[in-house]
């Protein structure tokens, strides 16, 4: 098995916008108070200090990918040779921090964390995909548009266990349990193809 890649540190540049689209901010965003707009803000700016984006990659011959038995993984990567497994987390702080929330009844905040927390280790996937886009331009090759996870479609959740093992997870502070979820709980596992510039 190739040697897995680790990024310790994941700097990426908050996705102010898409969390506020997650909220439902932007559609409304002329009815929404100052005051309320940079409360908003502030929890962003705190979940960004919380998360700490950890992640790890493997690439592999898409081969492996017949471990899956998914149809819609195997369709997906049809015009791949290779594929790049990706697993990447947010770290417990910002889980813990969300827990507090609920517990003492700011469901507010604990909404708008949540989402922030979601978007942000989501731009980590993206930064992950632009570094290797980048290191790939020199091969000729370039990374399918889309990801593809584990729980789509007929790429069944119970299929994270091999991801997990085949990242080696726990190096990066990620647990699964028995339901095969990841945890803590902003940690996220996604496949790319690897394929011919000219096809992508």
């Amino acid at each position: 098995m190739p040697d897995v890649r680790r990024f310790p540190y994941l700097p990426v540049k908050v996705p102010r916008s898409r969390i506020l689209k997650r909220l439902g901010y932007i559609s409304r965003s002329s009815r929404i108070p100052a005051e309320t707009m940079a409360e908003v803000d502030s929890l962003i700016e705190k979940t960004a200090d919380l998360i700490e984006l950890k992640a790890v990659s493997l690439r592999v011959e898409t081969s492996i990918a017949e471990i899956f038995n998914s149809s819609k993984l195997n369709n997906f990567l049809a015009e791949s040779d290779q594929l790049l497994i990706m697993g990447i987390t947010g770290g417990s702080s910002v889980t813990d921090e969300i827990e507090r929330y609920k517990e003492a009844g700011k469901l507010t905040e604990a909404v708008v964390t949540d989402a922030a927390a979601s978007e942000i280790v989501d731009e980590g996937l993206n930064r992950l995909a632009e570094i290797f886009s980048r290191e790939l331009v020199r091969e000729a090759r370039a990374l399918t548009s889309r990801r593809f996870s584990a729980g789509y479609g007929d790429f069944d959740i119970r299929f994270q266990k091999d991801i997990y093992r085949m990242l080696g997870l726990e190096a990066i502070g990620v647990r699964i349990n028995e339901s095969c979820l990841l945890m803590p709980e902003k940690s996220v596992t996604a496949i790319y193809g690897i394929l011919p510039s000219a096809e992508c």
